[in-house]
């Protein structure tokens, strides 16, 4: 593979963004043998195709916009377990919970311990039915129900936030990243998970290991206003996240907490 033909370069780096890798310059011009300049302008060229995001001293992958909610879970499966059991744990013995839409929060409902006067309050009519079926009390925020993640969004599901309090906020990610923070696909939605920290004593981001990294098209919430990070993502991966000053808490792929 010759690495001084840009082209070659530029689908090494695509790869790896692809895999969710971020892209130190520095450190790939060593590997590469090229110059701090030359990888430079691949980074800008990857940018301009779609493929990264550029940042101080590199580049981050693009987190696509995930398909709509329903259509996600028509195709079922996905959910690790061990992330499922260790957000659980995490949740304790909370009275009260603000549960965000998505997948990953929904696995949440069913796993949840029996405990005498919790209640949970969501914008996601899909969380309110699985607490039905469950038993579980709860109270739906109303408004304009987004497609993407299957909430409900706009001026007045947020003024019902604000008239509420909770122990802890559970929220989904569309991307994670070191600078950008917290990040949505749609801005309704993102304006909802910044009402629901508002609301919370304590926020918890519960997602996998590939939104890690990732910069969705909306910042959502910085890093410092996030609790606990619950993930299934390598220690190499969170890495960045903890030296940021991120408390977080690893389950093993495909497995149960640790």
């Amino acid at each position: 593979m010759n690495l001084n033909i840009p082209d070659t370069r530029q689908q090494v780096l695509a790869e790896r963004l692809a895999r969710g890798q971020q892209i130190v310059a520095s450190d790939v011009a060593g590997e590469f043998g090229v110059s701090l300049d030359t990888i430079r302008r691949d980074i800008l060229a990857l940018e301009a195709d779609g493929h990264a995001q550029r940042v101080r001293g590199g580049a981050v992958p693009i987190a696509r916009p995930a398909p709509p909610l329903h259509m996600r879970l028509a195709k079922g499966g996905g959910i690790n377990p061990g992330l499922t059991a260790l957000a659980v744990a995490q949740i304790a013995d909370a009275s009260t919970l603000l549960l965000d839409g998505g997948t990953t929060t929904l696995s949440l409902i069913s796993q949840l311990p029996p405990r005498d006067g919790r209640l949970i309050m969501t914008p996601s009519p899909w969380i309110a039915i699985a607490c039905q079926e469950c038993d579980i009390p709860v109270f739906v925020l109303g408004g304009k129900l987004s497609t993407s993640g299957g909430i409900t969004t706009g001026e007045f599901a947020r003024e019902k936030i604000s008239a509420v309090a909770a122990d802890v906020a559970v929220l989904g990610a569309c991307g994670l990243d070191c600078e950008f923070g917290l990040s949505s696909d749609d801005d309704a939605e993102a304006r909802m998970k910044q009402a629901m920290q508002a609301a919370a004593a304590r926020t918890i981001v519960v997602t996998d290991h590939e939104k890690l990294g990732r910069r969705a098209r909306h910042h959502t919430l910085s890093l410092a206003q996030i609790d606990l990070l619950v993930t299934d993502a390598s220690p190499a991966q969170v890495a960045p996240l903890a030296q940021a000053g991120l408390q977080f808490a690893l389950a093993r792929p495909g497995s149960g907490a640790s």
